[in-house]
């Protein structure tokens, strides 16, 4: 029987700062961009591919919003429910300077690793993700993949973690 799970992605955004250029400095050098979840199907076939962005926002295309960068394959769902379990109950810190979209995301991983049973195949260590989706998507800025002229319409590069490579160019 061939296995059809939902899979798991880290989203990378630009960061989402604008009009305070000692705050967009200070962003890059912290956070850089803002990270997130996806989940979309494993097989991509059609042009249009439902998903969902957490905080559970629906997508008609989980491969390609305008301002996606890349995403970064993480896990194969098991059970669908229990993720998003994790992420709804993974709390969300406010007026905490330390915390951020990465704190939350380290987070949900760090529980979603101790759960055991929401993913099957997975590579959910923080300390691997975070340098590998920071060097993809420089080397795919410095390659000219999201430069004025590039079609942002486009599905979005996509790294396997699972397998180590690049599946969405």
């Amino acid at each position: 029987m061939v296995s059809n799970k939902k899979r798991l992605y880290v989203a990378l955004y630009p960061s989402g700062v604008v009009n305070n250029e000692e705050l967009m400095y200070l962003t890059s050098l912290i956070l850089g961009y803002h990270w997130g979840f996806l989940i979309g199907p494993k097989v991509e076939a059609q042009d249009q591919i439902p998903g969902v962005r957490y905080h559970e926002v629906p997508l008609r295309n989980v491969r390609s919003t305008v301002n996606l960068l890349a995403r970064i394959l993480v896990a194969k769902i098991e059970d669908e429910a229990r993720l998003v379990e994790i992420l709804r109950s993974t709390p969300i810190v406010q007026g905490d300077s330390e915390s951020s979209c990465i704190t939350w995301l380290a987070d949900a991983l760090r529980r979603i690793r101790e759960d055991g049973k929401a993913v099957g195949t997975s590579q959910l260590d923080w300390a691997r993700i975070e340098p590998l989706a920071r060097e993809y998507v420089a080397e795919k800025k410095a390659g000219g993949r999201y430069g004025q002229g590039a079609d942002m319409s486009l599905p979005k590069p996509t790294w396997d973690l699972l397998k180590d490579k690049e599946i969405v160019a």
